[in-house]
């Protein structure tokens, strides 16, 4: 017998053409088409005591803290779920509008703030909706295995470097410098499947890997593998099934196969990878198990990390590469993070480096199962640490949960180097991931 009642909506928030894309820098961000709707999904859950909590995942790069507040606000004004216990998840594709002007570098974003924030208001309403039609349900979460799909991008050469696995893609690439990846990838595909009179009728697919299939070379609004993901759902268990993706620990992963670039991006791969992983979504659901679920339960709580310091001569150096980038502003497509960009970050950092971060880390329990939102993009090893020490059951892990604030990577890999350790790509000391992890686990217990 069912004892949680469960939501579920979908919202089609696509805007009009002209907003600016997120997610690559080019000289031209703003959308020109729609290749596939740009939606929000909400899950809602009650226990019997009335306990609410739900998880909103929306098609966007990501969500800054004040993105995330803006969305609370407005689900707190149309239902009663207690802004405090929704979870917001930015599945990260690059082929959304821009939410704020974080990675927009060059381009004033005032003039598309309004219907930006639009956007959010009418995502927010999957919660307001889902909340309209709680339904007596049971759970159950299914585990299947993908390990085709995703590989772990930062490459360790044989001269000790670290070399990134997109650059596979660029000419002179050779693969024979390459030992093999710095870190691990985790193929865990995890469904917490919601069902009614037997049967599923919606589940949050949760697995890490980067949307960036679709790079510069897209100027149309696509969710990118994760809305194949759904089509592929919909057509195996049901044109009714709802899918709701959250991104797992995915800031050293993506899909690109450096022994085999010739695999590239576009739609084609981008439904590729999605139809692969609703194989799996779909074998987990075939093979799923019930979970005892008669609790919702929530926890918050706000970690402190300590901030990158930036020097004097740091500082100068980005005062002359701004005004260099005055005189040579950005030409066509830029791959990976230009120099005025972390010229510009790394001056707003200076101001701020010696005052401690406050960051939310979240945990949904309904039951057996737990969900835990982390903020910022994280690397697979600390999803799978969280993972391991849970207390729950079952623990699905969502980065870019509330907030976005860069790279966190593990410890070990700053004497790496790399895309991701960089200053300004991440924001924090060694040791910021570590926290997030304490704080999870600890949550979980």
């Amino acid at each position: 017998m069912a004892t949680v009642r469960v939501g579920i909506a979908t919202v089609d928030f696509t805007p009009a053409l002209g907003l600016p894309l997120m997610g690559n820098f080019r000289d031209d961000y703003l959308a020109q088409g729609t290749h596939d709707p740009l939606l929000a999904k909400a899950m809602v859950f009650e226990d019997r005591e009335g306990t609410k909590a739900a998880v909103l995942a929306v098609d966007v790069c990501m969500l800054d803290r004040e993105n995330a507040a803006l969305i609370r606000r407005a689900i707190a004004a149309e239902c009663d779920v207690p802004p405090e216990n929704v979870l917001v998840h930015a599945i990260h594709t690059h082929s959304a509008p821009a939410p704020s002007d974080r990675f927009l570098f060059g381009l004033d974003f005032e003039p598309y703030r309004r219907d930006a924030e639009e956007c959010l208001a009418k995502a927010a309403a999957a919660v307001a909706r889902a909340n309209e039609n709680l339904a007596p349900a049971e759970l159950s979460v299914g585990h299947a295995t993908e390990d085709r799909i995703s590989f772990n991008r930062r490459l360790r050469r044989r001269d000790g470097a670290t070399q990134m696995n997109w650059e596979a893609l660029q000419p002179g690439f050779d693969p024979n410098e390459i030992v093999g990846a710095w870190g691990p990838v985790d193929p865990e595909v995890a469904c917490l499947v919601v069902e009614r009179d037997g049967a599923p009728a919606a589940a949050v697919v949760n697995f890490g890997l980067h949307p960036a299939i679709l790079a510069g070379d897209n100027w149309l609004y696509s969710a990118d593998f994760p809305g194949y993901l759904a089509e592929s759902l919909r057509r195996t268990v049901g044109g009714g099934f709802m899918s709701l993706f959250l991104n797992g620990c995915c800031g050293d992963v993506n899909h690109v196969d450096y022994r085999e670039p010739q695999q590239g991006r576009g739609y084609q791969m981008a439904q590729r990878v999605g139809y692969m992983l609703g194989a799996a979504a779909h074998e987990a659901i075939r093979t799923r198990s019930p979970v005892p679920a008669d609790r919702v339960a929530v926890s918050r709580e706000m970690v402190s990390l300590d901030r990158m310091p930036i020097s004097e001569e740091e500082r100068r150096w980005c005062e002359r590469t701004l005004r260099a980038a005055a005189e040579n502003p950005l030409a066509g497509q830029v791959d990976g993070l230009p120099d005025a960009f972390f010229a510009q970050l790394r001056l707003q950092m200076y101001q701020t480096q010696h005052v401690p971060d406050e960051v939310e880390v979240m945990v949904l329990r309904v039951g057996d199962a737990a969900i835990v939102g982390l903020p910022g993009e994280n690397f697979s090893a600390t999803g799978t640490a969280i993972k391991r020490g849970s207390a729950a059951a079952h623990t699905l892990v969502a980065e870019l949960s509330n907030d976005a604030i860069g790279y966190l990577p593990t410890r070990e890999s700053f004497p790496q180097g790399g895309y991701e350790t960089t200053v300004g790509s991440t924001l924090y000391e060694p040791g910021a991931a570590e926290r997030l992890v304490e704080s999870a686990v600890t949550q979980l217990r």
